[in-house]
């Protein structure tokens, strides 16, 4: 996707309302080179464009809390945009000519990633197919991980509107705090009444009324406070706490779980589990555990290590989105490692969305098979 550049009109308006939120959120600011900053930002620049060509009403004039009523999750985002965005003409298929920039950031945020293409600097990159070593980049050159762009939440191939849409509500929440002063994350506060009257602490989270019938949110209502006295958080009201700045770490008494290790910290673990327990776990969550022979599970029952390892973690988008994760676990069978001395299990997992709720999973006894699971994703139930 090329770097944001100024653009005219309502499209602009929502860019510049979006990166201006986004940018209050870090001390470094926007960072367009940042996978992270440009997908919370695109997030919200396409939801303010849409409330605007739904309500007809300029983008400035849109509430910030009528944006964070549809950042509630990524499917809400998704029926908004392509229920508004096809009747003002903007053609988001994949397959769609280039040159709307609207359309092209929404599929940017749809789209998937490999996680494992080279970085940006990697030879694989720079030089790309022999014959344009002289350029440097090449068209047959493969894109590099991310876009060329750095990330840090997390190094999933999903769609950034799977993966981002939770923190894009973030830097709503930051923005409607900021505007009607409420309190942070972070910021010291002061409970002014109710059980914990007098008790300090600092807040974690915010709490919000989502009213579905005029499409908005009301607050903060509460926040979540971790108080200086208190096991774990608490729930607190809003109209019940008050800023305070006292100017030092919280003094936690001491004996206290605050104060000490977490429980368990010095716990025995458990034991590991044996070849046997693990192929029996995996095998209970196979929807195709029979392609096991029974040879082979005596073999793995009878193995001294079991390892797991993950080949691949790819996804592919919409009309047929879906994601596939390929683990590798092999069971050692002697004493010692040996290659003619092991005995593999392949594993594929796959769901349909990024918070997939029922994963599918498919075994297979060789590489061979594993592509032929993968092929068949897209058609799987």
């Amino acid at each position: 996707m090329p770097l944001h550049t100024p653009a005219a009109g309502p499209w602009g308006d929502a860019l510049q309302r979006a990166t201006e939120a986004t940018a209050a959120r870090s001390i470094s600011g926007m960072d367009e080179m940042c996978w992270d900053d440009v997908a919370m930002r695109n997030i919200v620049a396409v939801v303010f464009y849409a409330l605007h060509l739904r309500d007809r009403e300029p983008v400035e004039s849109i509430s910030w809390n009528a944006v964070l009523w549809q950042l509630r999750d990524d499917r809400q985002v998704a029926a908004l945009i392509t229920r508004v965005l096809p009747e003002a003409g903007h053609d988001l298929a994949r397959t769609a000519a280039p040159g709307d920039p609207v359309a092209e950031t929404w599929r940017w945020l749809t789209r998937t990633w490999d996680p494992h293409a080279p970085t940006k600097g990697s030879s694989s990159v720079l030089l790309g197919h022999p014959h344009h070593a002289e350029s440097g980049w090449g068209p047959d050159a493969p894109e590099p991980r991310w876009g060329g762009m750095s990330r840090g939440i997390g190094g999933l191939p999903d769609p950034a509107l799977e993966v981002c849409t939770h923190w894009a509500a973030g830097v709503v929440q930051t923005a409607i705090i900021t505007e009607h002063g409420g309190h942070q994350v972070f910021d010291r506060v002061e409970v002014t009444a109710g059980a914990f009257e007098g008790q300090r602490g600092y807040v974690r989270d915010s709490g919000w009324i989502f009213d579905d019938g005029n499409e908005t949110v009301e607050g903060p209502a509460g926040y979540v406070v971790d108080l200086d006295d208190v096991e774990g958080t608490v729930d607190i009201d809003a109209d019940q706490l008050q800023a305070c700045a006292d100017l030092r770490w919280a003094d936690r008494p001491a004996g206290t779980l605050k104060a000490s290790p977490p429980p368990g910290l010095g716990a025995t673990l458990p034991p590991r589990t044996t070849c046997a327990e693990d192929l029996a776990e995996i095998l209970d969550r196979a929807s195709n555990a029979e392609i096991v022979p029974a040879e082979l599970r005596r073999t793995i029952g009878a193995a001294t290590e079991h390892h797991h390892l993950e080949l691949d973690w790819q996804a592919s988008p919409s009309p047929h989105r879906v994601t596939w994760r390929v683990l590798q676990h092999w069971y050692q069978l002697g004493a010692h490692y040996a290659d003619d001395q092991r005995a593999d299990v392949f594993e594929v997992v796959v769901t349909r969305h990024l918070h997939d709720p029922e994963p599918v999973h498919r075994l297979a006894l060789s590489e061979e098979d594993v592509a032929a699971v993968v092929a068949r994703c897209s058609v799987l139930d």
